[in-house]
């Protein structure tokens, strides 16, 4: 298992030794942010070490609203003046560590990250590698199914012209938040208290999804008028709070590349592309893998059946380009099941298999 997880964006080579060293001696390993990624590791990395330059870059993606706030963030300096001080103002850093003389003090401080390591957990992002795929009803079964295996899930729907998560897993009634109540609120809710007011089921499964289910996209709870975008603030701090609360964070992305999008493309742990096994179908989920894989950590392919033309799965992972997870033959029934209630998995059916290979998948990269 890899150890608790350090990001790092210090462009200087002495500094960035000194931070090495203060994070070998706090037990902890250093990954390096990807300046041009920045938000993978601000929402996964259990601490943060920035440079001035990457604080300021930090601060204005934060106001722009492409990322939340949050702690266990440290700057770095050779030495500290205003500039720097201004930037962890403004970056939310607890503090600015001049080096090497606070090697040990930044040790201390990182060594303190623990807490943020066991608590957070895996996110998954289902995208549709063509019209009619099925990445919502796989979404769907991904959450559905985790229970099954002792793991806790909250599913989220990216969505906002989609059909509904709610609807989908049989919760369109239930009392609870939606995203317009979110929105409201300024898309900070604390992770606990955010679980315990979504509508689920059975208390293993949370859902948050759009306000007035069956409509054409959300809507806002208070207005009842409809909103045509995930707040990419809103959604990133909601995957985050995901992570502090649930074992498994499933999100169910639109075919289209908005900034709520593009933004959890780079916090997932894992994007999952879901193509029929049809010609035209490895034509156009190849075209959303070459958009995905240079945003996303890992992108895995589930091929759904059927396959008019006799393709197999290893020819749709050939064509398509991304590892295959899992494949699956049409499910009997499945249609007419959604129609009368919501998603209900029996072990041992097309779909139930294909999620438990994604879950396991999710497993074995966090290994």
């Amino acid at each position: 298992m890899r150890g608790i997880e350090i990001g790092m964006a210090v462009a200087d080579g002495a500094l960035a030794d000194d931070v090495r060293r203060a994070a070998a001696a706090a037990a902890r390993s250093v990954i390096d942010i990807d300046r041009g990624r920045p938000r993978a590791c601000w929402a996964s990395a259990a601490g943060l070490v920035l440079d001035l330059g990457a604080a300021t870059a930090m601060a204005e993606a934060a106001r722009a609203g492409g990322l939340p706030r949050r702690d266990g963030v440290a700057i770095v300096a050779a030495e500290a003046g205003m500039a720097e001080l201004a930037a962890a103002v403004e970056v939310g850093a607890a503090q600015v560590f001049v080096l090497p003389a606070q090697v040990r003090d930044l040790a201390r401080f990182l060594a303190a990250r623990e807490q943020d390591d066991g608590a957070r957990s895996r996110v998954v992002a289902v995208l549709g590698g063509h019209g009619g795929a099925g990445a919502s009803v796989l979404a769907a079964a991904v959450a559905v199914t985790a229970p099954s295996r002792g793991i806790t899930a909250l599913a989220v729907d990216a969505d906002p012209w989609g059909g509904g998560l709610d609807l989908l897993l049989g919760c369109a009634d239930a009392p609870g938040l939606r995203w317009g109540d979110l929105a409201l609120r300024g898309g900070h809710v604390p992770s606990d208290a955010l679980v315990a007011a979504l509508p689920g089921r059975a208390g293993a499964v949370a859902v948050l999804s759009s306000g007035g289910s069956g409509g054409g996209g959300p809507r806002d709870a208070a207005r009842g008028t409809p909103s045509p975008e995930i707040p990419v603030e809103g959604l990133l701090a909601v995957i985050d709070a995901g992570r502090r609360s649930v074992g498994v964070t499933v999100v169910d992305l639109p075919r289209r590349d908005d900034p709520a999008t593009s933004a959890c493309l780079e916090v997932a742990d894992t994007v999952v592309v879901v193509a029929g096994a049809t010609v035209r179908g490895c034509a156009a989920a190849r075209t959303v893998v070459d958009g995905v894989a240079a945003r996303a950590r890992r992108v895995g392919l589930v091929v759904r059946g059927p396959a008019p033309g006799g393709l197999s799965a290893r020819d749709v992972e050939r064509a398509v380009g991304a590892p295959l997870l899992a494949s699956m033959r049409p499910q009997p029934g499945l249609a007419a099941q959604l129609d009368d209630g919501g998603l209900r998995l029996r072990r041992g059916t097309p779909l139930a298999v294909a999620a438990g290979r994604v879950l396991e998948s999710l497993r074995r990269g966090a290994a």
